[in-house]
C-alpha cells in the first residue's frame, strides 16, 4: 500500500512538471499558458509598490496575475502572485511631469498557491506559495539601469506621482529559478535577456500599510518573454525535482 501511494504521489507531481493542455500548452505545477497566443508568453498583472524620489532608495511591491497569453483561467485551482524589491533609484527626482528616472538592481519572484488567498491589503498573501520563477533585474546595454521610465503626471492623492517603467529581466540560474525556470530560461529579449517589463502606476487614494511598509502606489505590469520545452536532461531533473514537492507534501 505504502508503495501505490509513493508511486501515486510520482505520478501526479510529474504530470504537473509538464505538458498539458495541446500540443502548443504548457502546464507548470498548475499554471497553463498557450503557445498559439499571437505572442509566445505575455503576463498581465496588478501591482501595488512604493515609490523612490532620493537617489539610493529603493521600491518593492506586490502582485498577482491576472491574465497569461490573454488566458483568465490559467490557474486551475490555484493563484500566481509575485513580489519584487531591491530596485534602486540612481537619480533623485521631484516628481514633476516628464522626469525620468533609472533604477539598478532588482529582482522579481513568482510564486504558485494551491490555496488561493491574495489580499490586496495583505502583502505577505503573495509570496507564501511555492517558487514558480526567479528572475532579476538585468541590464543587456551596460547602460549602468536596469529599470528606467517617465514620471507622467501630477495627481493630488498620495505623493502624487504617475509613471511607466521599462526593463529587462533575466531568469535565475543555478537551479534556483523556480519550478518554471528551465521553460522561460531563452535568452529571447535584448542581449540574451528573459524578459522584458512594462509597467505603469500612480498614487492610491488611501495607502496600505501591511509588514510595516506603506504602500503608496498601485498599477498595471505587463512580462513579456517566449518559452519552450527544456532539454530533456533539463526536463528530467525538473521532473525529478517536482515529484520531490510531492512526496514532501505527501509526508506532511
Amino acid at each position: 500500500m505504502k508503495m501505490t501511494k509513493i508511486a501515486s504521489s510520482m505520478l501526479v507531481a510529474g504530470s504537473l512538471s509538464l505538458v498539458a493542455s495541446g500540443a502548443h500548452a504548457y502546464t507548470v505545477a498548475g499554471v497553463t499558458w498557450d503557445q498559439n497566443a499571437i505572442i509566445d508568453f505575455i503576463g498581465q498583472s496588478l501591482l501595488f509598490e512604493t515609490v523612490a524620489l532620493t537617489a539610493g532608495d529603493t521600491i518593492q511591491g506586490y502582485g498577482a496575475f491576472t491574465a497569461l497569453n490573454g488566458a483568465l483561467n490559467f490557474c486551475a485551482g490555484c493563484e500566481l502572485t509575485y513580489v519584487f524589491g531591491g530596485y534602486t533609484l540612481n537619480n533623485s527626482i521631484t516628481g514633476a511631469p516628464g522626469e525620468t528616472f533609472e533604477l539598478s538592481g532588482g529582482f522579481i519572484n513568482v510564486y504558485v498557491d494551491n490555496a488561493p488567498n491574495f489580499n490586496s491589503f495583505n502583502a505577505a498573501t503573495a509570496g507564501d506559495g511555492t517558487l514558480w520563477l526567479a528572475l532579476v533585474g538585468a541590464d543587456p546595454l551596460a547602460t549602468g539601469f536596469t529599470l528606467s521610465g517617465t514620471t507622467t503626471a501630477v495627481s493630488t492623492l498620495g505623493l502624487g506621482i504617475a509613471g511607466q517603467g521599462t526593463g529587462y529581466l533575466d531568469v535565475v540560474g543555478g537551479g534556483l529559478g523556480g519550478l518554471a525556470a528551465a521553460f522561460f530560461d531563452t535568452n529571447s529579449q535584448i542581449g540574451g535577456t528573459d524578459f522584458l517589463y512594462t509597467s505603469s502606476f500612480s498614487p492610491l487614494a488611501n495607502p496600505i500599510v501591511s509588514g510595516g511598509v506603506t504602500y503608496t502606489h498601485g498599477g498595471t505590469a505587463e512580462v513579456t518573454g517566449s518559452s519552450a520545452v527544456p532539454e530533456p536532461a533539463t526536463l528530467a531533473l525538473l521532473g525529478l525535482g517536482l515529484v520531490g514537492l510531492g512526496m514532501s507534501r505527501r509526508n506532511k
